[in-house]
């Protein structure tokens, strides 16, 4: 998300109500907040079917292979009610003292963390899981001394953003927005500053070509990039939810300044405790104006093993040219003169047949527009975009 430059009248109300609902969750203890998070997961899970279908879709990528229908049905209810609990406790955290939040906090790897940064700087690679709060202040709560920053997105309400900012700054965070140049990135790291960077996002095809669960995918080539040219250590910074308004972060050096090994990491943590994992974002999604042109980045020895999947519905269209161990190529007919609902459930049958939703549809220009309002933000190509 990007800040707008001035609030509307929507930003001033959804204001009002976040410091309604602060005000609200301070008159309760950590645990009750926890449980009416996940109390409001449940409810989400039953009723926002289409988040829950883009969570199951997620969880299906990652973990199709090795767990069974019901299982992925099962962990996407335990995301959500993670994700509510989680995410009512962010909110809640910042007004607690650090002895009070040690009560509920436990760390793992810290001499990893205290023995690097007396080296020097470090950068932070998170991913977007657990309470994302307590992740933001762990460092401080160390013991150590070492100066923290953090690089973010602004939200998009610039009322909320303000306070989000003027609590973490009291803290001692220095912020490094988005737009921030690389250069202060990494003379913050030289200067031995640890700078935090959410690092499992998609990024488009300016991304470094590499595998995520064994999928093609582009990943972010921030962190290695600074940790690179700063000649200093990237540092994996997780937190896990281990019981009720319990949690764990932990600091787990990376072996390899590479964007790859940012990502094998990245994996291993949302294989660890993959309910705290944010699965809502849409990590796998394919897109841009050359949306398959990252395919053309990589060796011809990599660590695919699970191509991309695309279905082609123009009868008699050759093959498109990308590389068959990235990409998997198939031809299916759909009646397009059908109904919508028809249509959808036709769709529908060719997830079914492979169990893993196709990344890539190529139709006739005519029938995009309607093909990508029902397949599900799949990426919808034509022969005027590929020939």
């Amino acid at each position: 998300m990007s800040r707008t430059s001035s609030p509307t009248i929507s930003h001033r109300l959804e204001y009002c109500l976040y410091r309604i609902l602060e005000w609200a969750l301070g008159l309760m203890s950590l645990e009750t907040i926890f449980k009416l998070g996940e109390f409001i997961g449940r409810i989400a899970h039953r009723f926002m079917k289409e988040r829950r279908q883009q969570v199951i879709r997620n969880i299906t990528y990652a973990f199709g292979d090795e767990k069974t229908a019901e299982e992925i049905q099962d962990l996407s209810a335990e995301v959500f009610e993670r994700s509510g609990a989680n995410l009512l406790c962010s909110l809640r955290i910042p007004f607690l003292n650090d002895d009070e939040i040690a009560k509920h906090l436990s760390f793992e790897g810290l001499d990893d963390i205290l023995s690097e940064s007396k080296k020097g700087g470090l950068v932070l690679v998170s991913p977007h899981m657990g309470n994302w709060e307590l992740l933001a202040q762990a460092v401080f709560l160390t013991g150590g001394t070492i100066e923290v920053g953090t690089h973010y997105r602004p939200l998009n309400n610039a009322l909320i953003n303000a306070v989000v900012e003027r609590r973490r700054k009291r803290r001692g965070l220095q912020l490094f927005p988005k737009q921030t140049s690389t250069h202060r990135l990494i003379s913050f790291v030289r200067d031995g500053g640890a700078m935090g960077i959410l690092a499992d996002q998609r990024v488009g095809s300016r991304g470094a070509a590499g595998t995520f669960f064994g999928r093609p995918t582009t990943l972010s080539p921030l962190p290695h990039l600074i940790a690179k040219r700063a000649k200093r250590k990237l540092i994996r910074l997780i937190c896990e939810t281990t019981g009720t308004c319990q949690w764990k972060v932990s600091f787990t050096p990376i072996p390899e300044v590479s964007a790859q090994a940012c990502a094998d990491s990245l994996e291993e943590a949302w294989r660890r405790s993959p309910a705290d994992v944010f699965w809502f974002e849409d990590r796998w999604r394919i897109q841009g104006k050359e949306p398959l042109e990252f395919l053309g980045k990589y060796p011809e020895k990599n660590g695919v093993t699970r191509p991309l999947r695309l279905v082609n519905l123009i009868e008699g269209l050759p093959p498109l040219p990308y590389p068959n161990n990235l990409i998997t190529q198939e031809n299916a007919q759909i009646d397009f003169s059908l109904d919508d609902e028809s249509l959808a459930q036709a769709l529908e049958k060719l997830t079914l047949i492979r169990s893993v939703s196709p990344d890539v549809f190529v139709c006739h220009p005519r029938d995009k527009a309607r093909l990508k309002k029902l397949s599900r933000k799949t990426q919808i190509l034509s022969p005027s975009i590929d020939r």
